[in-house]
């Protein structure tokens, strides 16, 4: 009989032991398929494809906010003015040289940003991928893209500004601005994929440790 209640008892912890296992199994299962939330999914799927097709339609409305930007950032280098109701910049205005950019459809941001919501709506699928990493990395990378396609804007007006319309725009246009557009592409497609994969994350948070020691080492010296 004592044998027998001694068997009892060491029994006992092994049980509780396998109860907790199997509930700390269970709860993370449970936070994985929590983490997958396909309803979020969905939406952001709903979402990347509706921004891609209003940039479609209205195409137009867009590129006149592109050039409403571009003449208020250059505005403050140049006399510049947008055009309204059309997606025109004009630059240097009361002098002789004045001249304006049309942005066609060619060369807005839009067309750009909508394949770009095509890749989040892909990249929205796997569940491996954290859905908030891919609509941060999506936000970051379109706009890379908008400012890249406003940099190519100015830097066109200057090469019409110093080589003249004929010359300067196809240097500026064809050359110098294809090869902006290039890097901004490449740029924007590289923080996308450290941002989904967590790399730059990581990176910040080691270069605010790295700032926190330091700072904390010169408040010890001092």
């Amino acid at each position: 009989m004592g044998g027998g209640e001694v068997h009892a008892d060491a029994s006992r912890p092994q049980m509780r032991a396998s109860v907790r296992a199997s509930f700390s199994r269970r709860g993370r299962h449970a936070g994985r398929k929590a983490s997958h939330n396909p309803g979020g999914r969905l939406l952001a799927i709903a979402v990347f494809a509706g921004i891609a097709v209003l940039l479609l339609v209205f195409q137009y409305q867009f590129r006149d906010l592109e050039a409403a930007a571009a003449a208020r950032l250059y505005g403050a280098l140049t006399p510049t003015l947008a055009a309204p109701g059309a997606p025109i910049v004009w630059f240097g205005l009361g002098g002789p040289g004045a001249f304006g950019l049309v942005i066609t459809p060619d060369c807005s941001s839009a067309l750009l940003i909508a394949p770009l919501c095509v890749l989040g709506i892909g990249l929205a699928i796997p569940r491996k991928l954290a859905l908030r990493r891919v609509c941060v990395g999506l936000a970051v990378a379109a706009a890379l893209l908008v400012t890249g396609n406003l940099a190519r804007i100015g830097l066109i007006a200057v090469m019409i500004r110093l080589y003249g319309i004929g010359t300067g725009y196809q240097l500026g246009h064809l050359i110098l601005g294809s090869l902006l557009s290039v890097l901004c592409i490449a740029a924007s497609l590289t923080v996308l994929t450290l941002i989904i994969t967590g790399r730059l994350i990581i990176a910040g948070r080691g270069v605010r440790s790295a700032a926190r020691r330091l700072l904390h080492g010169r408040r010890v010296a001092a």
